[in-house]
C-alpha cells in the first residue's frame, strides 16, 4: 500500500466516521488500539451528542430581562470580590 493509498483510506474512514476523530481526538486514543476497537460507535455517537447538548445549554447563560440574575461574578472568589468591591468604593469622592 503506497503512500497515496493510506491518506485516501484515512480520508475515507474520517468521512465515513467523523465522531471517531473526534472521540480519538477527545480522549488521547489512537487509532486501531485496544480503547479504540472495544468503544463502539453508538458509545461514541452518545458522547458526542451529550457533549454538544450541555454546551448548547451553558451557552444560554444570556441575560433574560426580569429574571434578577444579571450580575455575573465569574470565576472569582468571595474574598477576591469583597476586595475588588473595596477598592471600587474606595475611588468615590467622600459623601460627607
Amino acid at each position: 500500500m503506497d503512500e497515496k493509498s493510506v491518506r485516501d483510506k484515512i480520508i475515507e474512514w474520517n468521512l465515513n466516521f467523523p465522531i471517531d476523530r473526534w472521540w480519538r481526538k477527545k480522549h488521547g486514543v489512537a487509532f486501531n488500539s485496544s480503547a479504540h476497537r472495544e468503544i463502539s460507535f453508538l458509545d461514541q455517537l452518545f458522547e458526542f451528542e451529550e457533549d454538544k447538548l450541555f454546551d448548547e445549554l451553558q451557552g444560554e447563560n444570556e441575560y433574560k430581562p426580569n429574571v434578577g440574575d444579571w450580575l455575573e461574578v465569574g470565576d472569582v472568589t468571595d474574598e477576591q470580590f469583597i476586595e475588588q468591591a473595596r477598592d471600587e468604593m474606595n475611588d468615590f469622592p467622600d459623601l460627607e
